[in-house]
This record gives structure tokens, sequence and C-alpha cells, in this order.
């Protein structure tokens, strides 16, 4: 006596769920039942976990789910849309800026004042390699980290009152593409006295 029981809830979930989906059941006696039908729900994390209910099987439909297939809507879960998995982008540069600037060395000869090196800072994301070029295209260090820092020399010549001008480039790249940003540095030259 327990099979027709069992059999007469199953369909009864059955039909309850097909019916929260939009659907009917063909049944009219209580004992026909429709195809299987797979119960996906989606996470919202885009990852789903399927479930079966079949005819003769304890296991109920939750509530508010839809099918996948036996005669739902469009096939999507009823609550829940489905997501898409996110989109690949490429690197992205958040900032790069001197964080220090540099000067020269001035002074005499007596008295020499050294010159400060530069400090660059830079925070990027969703990056495999950061790279730093120094004064062209050759690479300085292609090792660092996403969010980092460097302490670079200051090379200065000239007589006094020029310019002395260094260029950056930070160069970051993933599997989808690559970024760069450019610092042009400068920094006035003095000439030291001899006393």
């Amino acid at each position: 006596m327990t099979g027709p029981v069992l059999l007469r809830t199953t369909v009864a979930a059955l039909i309850v769920a097909l019916a929260t989906a939009g659907c009917t059941s063909t049944g009219t006696n209580g004992t026909e039942s429709t195809a299987p039908t797979a119960v996906t729900e989606v996470a919202d994390d885009a990852t789903a976990a399927p479930a079966s209910a079949a005819p003769g099987s304890s296991a109920a439909t939750p509530a508010g789910s839809g099918t996948t297939g036996g005669g739902s809507k469009g096939g999507q879960p009823a609550g829940k849309l489905a997501t898409s998995a996110p989109k690949a982008t490429g690197p992205t540069i958040g900032y790069f800026r001197v964080a220090q600037k540099p000067s020269c060395p001035s002074g005499t000869n007596i008295n020499p004042i050294a010159g400060t090196p530069v400090v660059l800072e830079w925070k990027t994301s969703n990056v495999d390699s950061v790279a730093l070029s120094v004064d062209g295209p050759g690479v300085y260090a292609d090792n660092y980290p996403p969010t980092s820092s460097e302490t670079l020399n200051f090379p200065c010549s000239g007589t006094e009152g020029d310019v002395q001008r260094h260029t950056y480039l930070l160069t970051v790249r993933n599997a989808h593409g690559k970024q760069t940003r450019t610092l042009v540095v400068t920094a006035t030259v003095h000439e030291i006295k001899q006393v």
C-alpha cells in the first residue's frame, strides 16, 4: 500500500512544480505523470547544482524552482535568472604617479648637496605582469607586484639652469591585452661651484 501513496505524493509534487513554473499536468486521474524533470538552481556565483526528481523517487522539487525540460517556459529556473560568466577584461592602471620629486645635486665642492632620487608609485588590477621602462623601450624590470613603488636614481647633466628630463613607462599585461602609462619627470640642473 505504500507504493501507490508514494507514487501519488511524487506525482503531486511534480504537478505543483509544473504549476509553479507555469505548466499544467496532462494527467487527470492522479496516477499519470509527465516525463522526468531535471531541476536546476542557479547560485549567485553562476554555478549550477542539478537535482533530479523522477516518478517513483522520493525527491521533492524545491518550491520556487522551475524546470529545464519537460514543458517549462524557456528553460530558465523560476525565481532566479541565470547569469553569464563575467567577461574577461584587460588589465587596468588605477594610477601611475610621482610619489617623490627628484632634485639634481647642488651646492659647492666644499659643501655639496646630493640630489634626491625619483620615487614612482602605481596601482593596477587584473594583471599578470607589471613592467617599468626608463628612457626608452628597454625594460628596467618586469616582476613588480600590481600595487607598489620604485625608487630610481635621477641622473643629472648639463649646465646651470638646464632641465634634465627622464621618461618612465609602466606596462601592464594579462591574457586579454596590455595597457601603458607614461610619466615625464624633470629637475633643474645646478652647477656645483668650486670654492
